[in-house]
């Protein structure tokens, strides 16, 4: 079987003036890649019928699947329906079971169906409705000889449920493609991206077929090691090393090569991994926070089940509030200086103590645009844990603006 293609076709000018980033068109290539199919083209078009036509007819002419996403709403300039409709000579019905749909979102916010929502309702015909469940405006996917045309709401929720539920099974169904992805992800922080590289360069060599992404963040360094394997029953995921014998040789390796800067695989995050290591050790943690201002406190709240050991966050952002929450003598602060390893550890210590939890975390640092100077320049942050094996403070020297810091 030949590769199946497609194109992404991300429709809002909104996308073009910095108004918003595009996120539908990141899962739409991945769910597209679990059917076996490759996006090979993405574009990003205004809100104008003219332009939307002119980038489905060049897409028409190489790709097997085309996804649209935006558009499909209800005020003027959602004009992707009928660009669709007039591009493929179908006119637009209306549906009434997509009528239906909207009368009784509509009823639940106590508004009629007026003549611009009604909009919504009316599809290129020939085209499958694709029912919006968690929304109002429906999405639709016809065929167009070799092609298959998929149309999903710009709001990246409801396009992405609609993507899952609905268009993937058809696809699948439609394709039955014998091509699978395979995609391992490596969460790395404390080493720049290039220096990430050179750590990974003797496993690049050995595997000249395995595409390799090196990705920078304010979050860490993220890896990503994929390929399309070709043959292998559809589960082949759980099967992988049938079809791919490498797989566990190439990860473990990786692993050695990537060594204590490795913190998680896959989608899991610092947070969930700390918060894991301290659920494990039925350990709690306080935190004293200054230039974050109470980030690092909501970033591991934010992990279901994190009251289990989060026990309480303080932000002492003055020197006085470093004194009299925190407990930091005003002689390490005239000493040494707010951001210094030495107050980041008293920050820790005084934390722990105070709350009577087993760690204590001190953050202290320069996040900017202003406060910087030659020897404690923007960037600078001191952090420092203090716990049942001890102390450990660690100072970075990161990039960036304000909220990147």
């Amino acid at each position: 079987m030949k590769p199946l293609h497609a194109d992404i076709i991300a429709v809002g000018s909104e996308l073009l003036l910095g108004g918003r980033v595009d996120s539908n068109s990141v899962f739409v290539a991945h769910l597209l890649a679990e059917c076996g199919i490759e996006v090979q083209k993405k574009i990003s078009v205004g809100d104008q019928k003219g332009l939307i036509q002119e980038a489905l007819r060049g897409s028409l002419k190489r790709a097997q699947v085309i996804v649209l996403t935006g558009g499909l709403g209800s005020t003027l300039d959602d004009c992707t329906r009928d660009a669709v409709a007039e591009t493929l000579q179908c006119p637009l019905i209306k549906r009434k079971k997509a009528y239906d749909d909207l009368k009784a979102c509509y009823r639940r916010f106590g508004r009629p169906v007026t003549p611009l929502l009604a909009r919504q309702a009316f599809l290129p015909s020939g085209a499958t409705m694709l029912a919006n469940t968690v929304g109002t405006a429906p999405g639709f996917l016809m065929r167009d000889g070799q092609s298959v045309i998929i149309a999903l709401p710009g709001v990246p929720r409801e396009a992405k449920v609609m993507m899952i539920s609905q268009v993937q099974p058809v696809l699948r169904k439609l394709f039955k493609s014998n091509r699978h992805y395979w995609q391992h992800t490596f969460q790395t922080f404390g080493l720049p991206e290039t220096d990430v590289q050179r750590q990974l360069n003797p496993v690049l060599k050995d595997y000249p077929s395995i595409q390799f992404g090196i990705l920078a963040s304010p979050r860490g360094v993220m890896v990503t090691v994929s390929c399309w394997v070709v043959g292998g029953p559809p589960s082949f995921v759980k099967e992988m090393p049938l079809v791919f014998p490498e797989r566990d040789h190439l990860i473990h390796k990786i692993r050695e090569c990537l060594g204590p800067w490795l913190f998680a695989e896959g989608e899991r995050t610092m947070e969930e991994v700390v918060g894991e290591v301290l659920r494990g050790r039925s350990w709690t943690v306080a935190l004293a926070e200054s230039c974050t201002g109470g980030l690092v406190a909501h970033r591991l709240t934010g992990v279901p089940g994190s009251s289990l050991y989060v026990d309480r966050g303080v932000v002492s952002y003055s020197n006085e509030a470093k004194r009299e929450l925190v407990g930091v003598p005003d002689s390490t602060l005239r000493r040494y200086g707010a951001v210094s390893s030495q107050v980041a550890m008293a920050m820790a210590k005084g934390i722990r103590m105070r709350s009577r939890v087993d760690v204590g975390v001190g953050v202290t640092g320069i996040a900017g645009p202003g406060g910087g100077t030659l020897k404690k320049p923007v960037g600078l942050v001191y952090g420092a844990i203090d716990g049942p094996q001890g102390s450990q403070c660690q100072c970075w020297r990161f990039h960036g603006d304000r909220a990147e810091i």
